[in-house]
Parts: C-alpha cells; structure tokens; sequence
C-alpha cells in the first residue's frame, strides 16, 4: 500500500461517533489514546495525515 493511500479513514483503529449531533472521527488504537504520545508527536503525525499507529484495515474474502 502507498503513503498516499494511509489516512484515519481506513485505519483499522478508526471509528465514528455522533457527538452533540456531529460525526466525529474516533481511534481505538491503545497506543494513541496514551498519555506516552506526546503532543508533538501528535503534531507530526497529523502533518502526514495519519498518525504512527496506523493499521491496515482487514480485508474479508
């Protein structure tokens, strides 16, 4: 799979959730709902437009 094609939208982690009648996009992913990802690591990585936990999502077939 190439860079380009790596976003939350097709990440394993990523969920959406209806907040005050709003879909906002969520993440699973234990290792960025830590307290060790920094704020400048989160900076970064929202900069390649997908964070370093990034999963490939399961294929069925």
């Amino acid at each position: 799979m190439s860079e380009s094609e790596k976003n939350c939208s097709n990440c394993l982690h990523s969920y959406m959730e209806c907040e005050r009648f709003h879909l906002r996009q969520k993440c699973r992913s234990p290792e960025y709902n830590s307290p060790n990802y920094t704020h400048d690591e989160l900076m970064k990585d929202w900069g390649q437009g997908y964070c370093r936990f990034w999963t490939p999502q399961i294929q069925k077939g």
